[in-house]
């Protein structure tokens, strides 16, 4: 599963996931990124592994 975090999202990143993530892999993509959203990225990666995910990968450079 991939889900794409940068300042043209205009929904939340996990609108469209599922509450139960267990054994999934999931990648962020953090293309295009200011500070705030790196910030906010953690709390992301927090929310993703308490909904059971296996592994979190960061893909992509900050703008």
């Amino acid at each position: 599963m991939k889900l794409r975090f940068n300042q043209l999202s205009r929904t939340s990143p996990l609108a469209d996931v599922p509450v139960d993530l267990t054994g999934h892999a999931v990648t962020l993509d953090l293309s295009h990124t200011d500070a705030d959203q790196r910030a906010a990225a953690t709390d992301l990666a927090r929310e993703l592994l308490d909904r059971g995910a296996a592994r979190i990968v960061i893909s992509g450079t900050a703008a």
